[in-house]
Protein backbone atom coordinates (compact mmCIF):
# COMPACT_ATOMS: atom_id res chain seq x y z
CA UNK A 1 0.00 0.00 0.00
CA UNK A 2 1.14 3.69 -0.40
CA UNK A 3 1.90 6.15 1.96
CA UNK A 4 -1.07 8.41 0.99
CA UNK A 5 -3.42 5.10 1.52
CA UNK A 6 -1.81 4.29 5.14
CA UNK A 7 -2.40 7.98 6.07
CA UNK A 8 -5.60 8.68 4.86
CA UNK A 9 -6.30 5.27 7.00
CA UNK A 10 -4.91 6.65 10.06
CA UNK A 11 -6.89 9.65 9.76
CA UNK A 12 -10.03 7.75 9.19
CA UNK A 13 -9.23 6.14 12.57
CA UNK A 14 -8.43 8.91 15.26
CA UNK A 15 -11.76 10.30 13.56
CA UNK A 16 -13.35 7.50 14.41
CA UNK A 17 -11.93 7.48 17.99
CA UNK A 18 -12.52 10.46 18.41
CA UNK A 19 -16.53 10.10 17.73
CA UNK A 20 -16.43 7.30 19.97
CA UNK A 21 -14.91 8.98 22.70
CA UNK A 22 -17.05 12.05 22.56
CA UNK A 23 -20.27 9.31 22.17
CA UNK A 24 -19.09 8.00 25.51
CA UNK A 25 -18.95 11.38 27.18
CA UNK A 26 -22.32 12.35 25.53
CA UNK A 27 -23.71 8.86 27.17
CA UNK A 28 -21.55 9.52 30.30
CA UNK A 29 -23.24 12.94 31.02
CA UNK A 30 -26.97 11.47 30.58
CA UNK A 31 -26.78 7.79 32.39
CA UNK A 32 -30.67 7.44 31.35
CA UNK A 33 -29.86 6.57 27.80
CA UNK A 34 -27.38 3.81 28.10
CA UNK A 35 -24.53 2.33 29.99
CA UNK A 36 -21.44 4.38 28.38
CA UNK A 37 -19.12 1.33 28.76
CA UNK A 38 -21.18 -0.73 26.46
CA UNK A 39 -21.83 2.41 24.17
CA UNK A 40 -18.11 2.99 23.63
CA UNK A 41 -17.42 -0.69 23.31
CA UNK A 42 -20.26 -1.34 20.68
CA UNK A 43 -18.77 1.72 19.11
CA UNK A 44 -15.66 0.75 18.95
CA UNK A 45 -16.19 -2.81 17.54
CA UNK A 46 -18.37 -0.96 14.87
CA UNK A 47 -15.29 1.06 14.21
CA UNK A 48 -12.67 -2.05 13.85
CA UNK A 49 -15.19 -3.71 11.79
CA UNK A 50 -14.84 -0.69 8.97
CA UNK A 51 -11.26 -0.36 9.50
CA UNK A 52 -10.56 -3.98 8.56
CA UNK A 53 -12.87 -3.81 5.86
CA UNK A 54 -11.08 -0.81 4.34
CA UNK A 55 -7.83 -2.87 4.54
CA UNK A 56 -8.63 -5.58 3.47
CA UNK A 57 -10.39 -3.46 0.60
CA UNK A 58 -7.36 -1.66 -0.54
CA UNK A 59 -5.13 -4.70 0.12
CA UNK A 60 -7.24 -6.96 -2.73
CA UNK A 61 -6.72 -3.91 -5.02
CA UNK A 62 -3.37 -3.68 -4.60
CA UNK A 63 -2.82 -6.90 -5.75
CA UNK A 64 -4.41 -6.19 -9.07
CA UNK A 65 -4.82 -8.36 -12.46
CA UNK A 66 -6.50 -11.58 -11.80
CA UNK A 67 -5.27 -12.55 -8.32
CA UNK A 68 -7.97 -12.59 -5.77
CA UNK A 69 -8.13 -13.99 -2.64
CA UNK A 70 -7.01 -17.67 -2.67
CA UNK A 71 -5.16 -17.22 -5.73
CA UNK A 72 -0.30 -17.13 -5.68
CA UNK A 73 1.13 -14.49 -7.68
CA UNK A 74 4.68 -15.20 -9.15
CA UNK A 75 6.92 -12.28 -7.70
CA UNK A 76 7.82 -11.02 -11.46
CA UNK A 77 3.70 -9.89 -11.70
CA UNK A 78 4.04 -8.60 -7.94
Amino acid sequence: MSALTLFVLLIGIVVGLALVVGLGVLVHRRPALNTPVMVAVAATGILVAVVVGVFGVAQASAQGGDAGPGTTTSPSRR
